[in-house]
């Protein structure tokens, strides 16, 4: 029997390898907004895509929403312009309809390192109003990644979220009424 294993705030990152089924997605600067989204729809439960460069060190990231707006500017400008009520909100909008390729879209990158703790990695994502960080090394080269969802089932209930490979069944499947 598997025991269930609750992370707490101050669980090194280290401690999560294994735990967690999301796997990081990561795109180069150059690639395009398009094909970006195809790679993303074969893995729907990543929510964060990482930016790497030449050298493969995270220089951005690229939530799910921001790729879908950059997508759909492309070939419904007009399910955007709705939001467009003042300046700012124009400049916004045709920097999104001119965006083309991940480095036109990304925020900056939104990572930490194995030894920091579970509560800093749910700090990082809160104060950036993001779904996840990446694991990086100490060249900040990708090793893994956080995602909050999947971060907060394993903290609150010690277990994989249902569905992911790491899932432990719950209760005994011989043990159903008739």
């Amino acid at each position: 029997m598997s025991q269930a294993r609750r992370l707490t705030r101050s669980t090194p990152v280290s401690a999560c390898e294994g735990l967690l089924a999301f796997e990081p997605l990561l795109v180069g600067l150059d690639t395009d907004v398009v094909e970006i989204l195809r790679r993303a729809a074969v893995r729907p439960s990543t929510r964060l895509i990482g930016v790497v460069d030449d050298d493969r060190r995270l220089v951005g990231v690229l939530p799910i929403r921001d790729l879908v707006e950059a997508v759909v500017a492309r070939v419904m400008p007009e399910a955007l312009m709705t939001d467009v009520t003042d300046v700012d909100d124009l400049a916004r909008f045709g920097h999104v309809v001119g965006s083309r390729t991940a480095v036109d879209v990304m925020q900056p990158p939104a990572a930490v390192v194995r030894s920091s703790t579970i509560a800093r990695a749910f700090r990082e994502m809160q104060r950036r109003g993001l779904s996840g960080v990446y694991v990086v090394d100490e060249t900040e080269r990708p090793i893994g990644y956080l995602d909050a969802l999947e971060l907060a089932y394993q903290a609150v209930l010690g277990q994989p979220l249902p569905g992911t490979p790491g899932e432990v069944p719950t209760g005994d499947a011989t043990s159903g009424s008739d």
